[in-house]
């Protein structure tokens, strides 16, 4: 009964913010202005902000094709958004790219709406979990935006703002690191209602502050004294993990067995398939044409031959393929043997009917699989590459990275390393753990703030699809969309 009530409210709300202008007719009805005046429609509102959440990494396209200058995924060129960013020559009238800049300003317009008309509610703790979550939400908003674009608007009111210029991108932080705050300081440890298992908590907000804090100490604003921030809230997530109940899943192929819910978890975006609330990330945009699937995203060659054997690449990739005949009969074809000749991602495939020796059969362009933004293996690798960075790389550095290499079937990392060679380990050790278009853990965010996109764009095979330009550090960020600087040309300067 509780998640119809928030299934009615969610539909009266999400219909109410999502207008920017009310009609003076509709004076005497319900409106932004009127409707909140007790912490329950406070609450309730919070659903608009999770909602907005899951539309953008809801499908590749959307979400994650800014993504593709790394040097784990590509795409077929039949994929003209995600092509762009393949090649280093993204333009402003990308529709993904204008997609999932109006879906972000949509979602901190609807976390604004709670936050600045809390005022008006009395104080009480179902208010304090809302701002607690407005908070979260508006600062995760940011973040998405701010390592994509570098410069993008600020807005914290309810004004319809015509001539806003983009901020810097430590102005943009400075308000994340305020929200972050404020979130763990509002949330609650667990939920017990139906957010029991999709709810952000103070656990979600304090790993998402650690990582804050690890992109601000690297490009562009390279603020070193971060990496010890960065350390201490990753590690106050580890020594408390009890509290919250985070652990490492002991098998790393259980993380993508149909996944609801795991103990890995820290920050999830949920989908109920069944009630249209859809994840559109897979099957078929990751699954080859062979299975009528869209070829969306595979593993760049070098990539795959790098990574280091064992149970964890088992589990990210898919390397065999069955293949049905026209006479009934199926013969199993290696990567090398399909159309894009790569092997594909298998760590995102399975969903509800799925079967591996039948892939071709009950495979939709939607399921309800979870995303799973923040896992505990990040936090790990938070605070093993930001102690090292903040000092040197001792034995609780050691201890964290050594947690996610031994669950992938890897020995110990080399004792007595660098403080630099170390890092670089930690980013490798990262690139294989969160392979492939990970929500949040993408390879391409460590490239950037490790300056490290030249080196990898040059390490590609000849067989990959040709760049357009040699990427620098001008190939970094995205542009701001073209239909926003027609509305507000002063975001240009």
């Amino acid at each position: 009964m509780l998640m119809k009530k928030y299934i009615i409210y969610f539909c009266l709300v999400y219909g109410l913010f999502s207008c920017s202008i009310l009609e003076e007719k509709n004076k005497g009805l319900l409106t932004p202005e009127t409707y909140y005046t007790t912490p329950e429609q406070l609450e309730a509102s919070v659903v608009t902000v999770y909602k907005q959440l899951t539309t953008i990494y809801e499908r590749t396209g959307r979400g994650t094709c800014a993504m593709f200058g790394a040097d784990d995924v590509t795409t077929s060129k039949v994929n003209v958004d995600i092509l762009e960013y393949e090649i280093f020559k993204p333009t402003g009238a990308n529709t993904s790219l204008t997609n999932w800049w109006g879906q972000s300003y949509k979602g901190i317009n609807f976390a604004n709406n709670i936050i600045v008309n809390s005022a008006k509610v009395p104080d009480s703790d179902a208010k304090k979990y809302a701002l607690g979550q407005a908070y979260f939400g508006r600062a995760w908003f940011y973040f998405f935006l701010v390592r994509i674009h570098n410069k993008i608007p600020l807005i914290t009111d309810l004004t319809v703002h015509s001539d806003l210029t983009a901020s810097e991108p430590r102005e943009v932080y400075e308000l994340i690191i305020s929200d972050l705050k404020k979130a763990e300081e509002m949330l609650p440890d667990a939920w017990t209602d139906y957010k029991a298992k999709m709810g952000v908590t103070s656990g979600a907000a304090k790993a998402a502050l650690s990582l804050v804090y690890l992109n601000m100490a690297g490009y562009p604003l390279k603020d070193e004294s971060k990496y010890a921030l960065a350390a201490e809230k990753a590690k106050e997530v580890i020594d408390n993990a009890n509290r919250w109940g985070y652990k490492l899943v002991a098998n790393y192929a259980d993380l993508w067995k149909n996944v609801r819910f795991n103990d890995e978890i820290v920050f999830g975006l949920y989908y109920n398939d069944k009630n249209g609330d859809a994840n559109q990330s897979g099957p078929l945009c990751g699954s080859p044409s062979e299975y009528a699937g869209w070829d969306y995203f595979f593993a760049e060659l070098n990539f795959f031959k790098a990574f280091p054997a064992g149970p964890r690449k088992d589990a990210t990739f898919w390397t065999k393929f069955p293949i049905l005949n026209s006479n009934g009969t199926v013969t199993i074809k290696d990567w090398t043997e399909i159309q894009q000749k790569r092997p594909y991602y298998k760590k995102y495939i399975e969903c509800d009917n799925f079967d591996w020796n039948k892939p071709w059969i009950n495979v939709g362009w939607t399921s309800s699989r979870t995303n799973q933004v923040i896992r505990f293996a990040e936090v790990l690798l938070i605070y093993a590459e930001a102690k090292a960075m903040s000092g040197a790389p001792d034995a609780t550095a050691y201890a964290a990275i050594n947690k996610v290499r031994n669950r992938a079937g890897l020995a110990n990392l080399t004792a007595g390393l660098s403080r630099e060679a170390f890092r670089d380990s930690v980013i490798a050790e990262r690139g294989w753990e969160f392979a492939g278009l990970e929500p949040n853990a993408s390879r391409w965010f460590d490239l950037v703030r490790t300056e490290g996109v030249e080196k990898a764009a040059a390490n590609r095979d000849a067989s990959e699809i040709q760049l357009a330009v040699k990427p620098t550090k001008s190939n970094y960020f995205a542009p701001i969309p073209d239909s926003e600087l027609l509305l507000n040309p002063k975001l240009a300067e």
